[in-house]
């Protein structure tokens, strides 16, 4: 049997601001980040547990894990699995596809083999750099053209190697005593690491048809351009215009003559003021857009108020037809907005530069 488990309790000092540090707990799309992979599991396997703090009732089984690292999760899945199962650890923080979560099971039955780890294009800024020979794990570490992926499928005998050793350390060992497969996968998949990935990643949860639903008011005098899905409870007042791809949150409302579009995300409560525009941004649950605001490349915080005529800043000009780069952190972009933390109060009228609040 097959024990799957998502690691949705990675720790990070850069996400305080939205989610008290746990990136996995991130909604996007109308989800946390992390049952993007727990609901393809659960698609496959059936019971799943999440090793998160703030699990949603009633949809996956909560493991409780003492440490934010994945090396702790398999320590304490190790507990809900016989000697003769399997342990299947994803990371919470990935957004992949079905087909990248099932590979590891056939990697590890075409080789004949006792596991798997997932294998990513090193461009695809996946962690570790993985070696194989002959299809199977011959190392991890160092350069070369394929990383850790974030899954791993290993025989729950072997979660013995994880006590007190890193991850790299543990799939070494791994690697030793068993015959692990490498799934190697060259399709959709994203890392979710700093805030600033969520803006790429809104690109990855939108809508590719249009849903309404019933209990949705959408005004007869607002356009809606697919895809866009307006849950239930969710109000688009008189002459708001939606273009697609597009999210529009439970009980969000979108008020008179705002525009959303490209890649906007508006989470469950949020509220987006007349005349308001927001394009591929992140609005978090029960945040505010003030009346007359643009908001750019940007992502706003649950329970975040922007006072009316906010304006976010998200190219660098150099001249008048150059633009120069944004530097976050060690990468350069050349459009990016504000991150405004969750609960904060941006006052009317204020003018938010490239990057201000990633760096």
């Amino acid at each position: 049997m097959i024990v799957p488990v998502v690691a949705a309790n990675e720790y990070s000092e850069l996400f305080k601001s939205l989610t008290g540090g746990y990136i996995a707990e991130v909604k996007l799309g109308g989800r946390p980040l992390y049952r993007y992979t727990a609901d393809i599991l659960s698609e496959i396997f059936g019971k799943v547990y999440v090793a998160s703090k703030s699990v949603e009732e009633g949809r996956h089984e909560v493991l409780h894990v003492d440490g934010n690292s994945a090396e702790d999760v398999v320590r304490a899945a190790a507990q809900l699995c016989t000697v003769n199962d399997k342990l299947l650890v994803a990371s919470g923080s990935v957004i992949t596809e079905r087909d990248a979560l099932r590979a590891l099971v056939e990697a590890t039955a075409s080789a004949g083999a006792d596991g798997a780890v997932l294998a990513v294009p090193s461009r695809a800024r996946g962690g570790l750099s993985v070696a194989m020979s002959g299809g199977l794990l011959a190392g991890i570490g160092g350069e070369g053209q394929l990383a850790y992926g974030g899954a791993l499928l290993i025989p729950c005998r072997l979660a013995r190697l994880f006590e007190g050793a890193r991850l790299p350390q543990a799939l070494a060992e791994a690697a030793r005593e068993a015959r692990i497969a490498v799934a190697v996968w060259g399709g959709r998949w994203f890392r979710v690491e700093e805030p600033v990935d969520l803006i790429e990643a809104l690109e990855l949860v939108m809508p590719n048809a249009t849903y309404i639903a019933a209990d949705a008011k959408v005004s007869p005098t607002a356009v809606i351009e697919g895809p866009v899905v307006v849950e239930g409870g969710a109000e688009i007042d008189h002459y708001a215009v939606v273009k697609g791809p597009a999210y529009i949150g439970r009980r969000a409302f979108v008020g008179t003559h705002a525009l959303i579009r490209n890649f906007a995300d508006i989470e469950e409560g949020a509220v987006v003021g007349s005349g308001a525009e927001i394009t591929h941004s992140l609005v978090g649950p029960r945040a505010t857009v003030g009346r007359g605001s643009f908001v750019s490349y940007s992502v706003v915080g649950e329970d975040a108020v922007l006072e009316p005529n906010v304006l976010t800043k998200s190219v660098l000009r150099e001249g008048r037809d150059r633009l120069s780069p944004i530097e976050v952190r060690g990468r350069e972009l050349y459009k990016l907005g504000a991150l405004i933390g969750r609960g904060v109060r941006v006052g009317a009228g204020t003018v938010l530069e490239p990057g201000q609040g990633f760096a």
